[in-house]
């Protein structure tokens, strides 16, 4: 029997070995928005131990106002409510590991809510009629978004702007290589 821990460098299937794994640990120092890597574990049945960075926009609009970076202990999000154990130091996170890859009933309620999570959070018959309903009021104010949109109309005239002048010069490069040398050359 193994003990440790078990790096498998590149794997040629990562969901394979995640619903053999009993837990992922994703200690993130930065990032922004949805991390595969835990969604990647929740699909597969796998338990997450991360930070509050790992866990920002992982989880219901109710339960976010718990994770602030600033250091505070999670007892909400540590509470089986969150698809794993969030930590916010060193000695939590080795604690939080532990916990969640030795104790069973912990494990089977992480698994279990991450599992509940990534059908609440990305849900395609509740995200999708919202994202297409996103889609529809956009394009129908287009002219009137691209009209407010003052920024977006001096890039796009400075993209024509430069086209044009890239275009002057490849003329005038070509007009120069196709005259002959002068014999005072």
């Amino acid at each position: 029997k193994k003990s440790g821990f078990i790096v498998h460098g590149q794997v040629d299937d990562i969901d394979e070995v995640l619903s053999k794994s009993r837990v992922l640990l994703a200690p993130l120092r930065f990032g922004a928005g949805v991390k595969g890597k835990i969604v990647d574990a929740w699909r597969c049945g796998c338990p997450v131990v991360t930070t509050p960075v790992g866990a920002e926009g992982m989880m219901c609009e109710d339960e976010s106002s718990d994770v602030a970076a600033d250091g505070n202990k999670f007892t909400k999000t540590n509470d089986g409510s969150w698809g794993g154990l969030i930590a916010s130091d060193t000695n939590e996170f080795v604690d939080a590991a532990v916990k969640a890859y030795t104790q069973k009933e912990f494990w089977g309620r992480y698994q279990e809510k991450g599992s509940d999570l990534l059908n609440q959070l990305f849900n395609g018959r509740v995200n999708l009629p919202v994202v297409e309903s996103g889609i529809c009021d956009a394009v129908a104010s287009l002219q009137q978004r691209r009209r407010l949109d003052v920024v977006g109309a001096i890039l796009w005239r400075d993209a024509q702007r430069s086209t044009e002048y890239f275009s002057k010069w490849i003329e005038l490069k070509e007009s120069l290589a196709a005259k002959p040398e002068s014999a005072a050359d």
